[in-house]
């Protein structure tokens, strides 16, 4: 009996205390409650941000309410906020505040290109950021006829509204490539001379070595020299190769060239046009330009040649002509022999009388 009680007491002393067999269980769901919330908050404020954003977006595609093409200029140097301003004031944009957030947002801030530009009718923001960003800016065209002199043109680039800026030096007399050449508003007048410059030189350079194996001249400059005669000579396009052979003709056979053209330059320089004939002194008078007294080529270019004038004294017409006289009609009657240029020559003076 007594071992018995001992067992009892003993296995009551093993057991815990009531508290600490109850176990304090929290309730899940609050847990989950509160995290839900959360999370829903979060997505309402997300759906927020991103409808505001999605509004925004929406503002960009809105078109302006200018109904003709309207010319924007950004100046170089001009940054995002001054180009925002400048198209709100034109009535362009709605908001340059929405047009800067536009642009930064694309990464295109530092993208927009300097030029002048036409803006089409109901435009909306993001069609002229595209429009700056791509640079397509308006080409305006100066053009320069062959056979100019370098004065000449550069009184035409000296007046041009467009240009910006002086010119230091006056490029040397045939340098010059006369064509049209296309231009952003602003572009430096130096800069127009130097594609002059270029093209001519890139031009001959590549042309250089197709020239006629017999071509009796020595380099490239001579080639510009020839050139600006056959130029001055005739604005016939189809006959400048015959032009060109009758001086290429001559200096092979050392005779003098007798072009006066080359007279007059000597006596203006380029610098204005002669409006009068020559007088009989001063095709007789010992100038550096007179081909009717010096040997070969004048010292330089007397104007600024085509590439047709260039392209003809390269590869001249294969003819044995020697002489050349104006028809009357803006073109040439050529001859291989002084007899038959002087029937030519009467020829042209009878047509000349009857006419008056």
């Amino acid at each position: 009996m007594q071992r018995q009680l001992k067992l009892t007491i003993k296995k009551q002393k093993k057991q815990k205390p009531l508290r600490e067999q109850r176990k304090v269980e929290k309730p899940k769901s609050s847990v989950w409650g509160a995290l839900s919330s959360l999370i829903t908050m979060m997505v309402i404020i997300v759906l927020l941000v991103a409808g505001g954003w999605l509004a925004t977006v929406q503002l960009f595609e809105v078109k302006n309410d200018t109904n003709v093409e309207t010319l924007f200029k950004v100046q170089s140097g001009d940054n995002l906020n001054v180009i925002a301003q400048r198209l709100e004031q034109q009535e362009l944009i709605s908001s340059q505040d929405l047009y800067r957030l536009l642009v930064s947002y694309e990464g295109n801030d530092t993208r927009l290109k300097a030029g002048e530009y036409k803006i089409p009718p109901n435009a909306t923001m993001r069609d002229i950021m595209n429009i700056f960003v791509g640079g397509q800016s308006i080409q305006h065209k100066l053009t320069f006829a062959e056979g100019l002199t370098t004065g000449q043109i550069m009184d035409k680039i000296k007046i041009a509204p467009l240009l910006t800026g002086q010119v230091a030096e006056t490029p040397v007399e045939g340098s010059l490539m006369p064509e049209t050449y296309l231009f952003e508003s602003g572009t430096a007048r130096a800069e127009i001379i130097a594609q002059m410059q270029a093209a001519q030189k890139k031009f001959l350079t590549n042309l250089w070595e197709t020239r006629d194996k017999d071509l009796p001249l020595e380099n490239m400059e001579e080639v510009v020299i020839l050139a600006s005669i056959v130029e001055k000579e005739t604005g016939v396009a189809s006959e400048r190769p015959e032009v060109a052979a009758v001086f290429v003709n001559r200096i092979k056979k050392k005779m003098k060239l007798q072009s006066d053209p080359t007279i007059i330059y000597g006596i203006t320089l380029g610098k204005y046009k002669l409006d009068r004939q020559l007088k009989k002194s001063e095709i007789k008078a010992k100038t550096p330009y007179n081909t009717y007294v010096i040997e070969r080529l004048p010292p330089t270019p007397i104007a600024n040649p085509g590439r047709a004038s260039i392209l003809a004294v390269l590869n001249p017409a294969k003819v044995d002509y020697l002489y050349f006289v104006a028809d009357g009609t803006g073109g040439h009657v050529f001859a291989n022999n002084y007899k038959a240029h002087q029937k030519n020559v009467k020829a042209l003076r009878a047509r000349q009388k009857a006419a008056k």
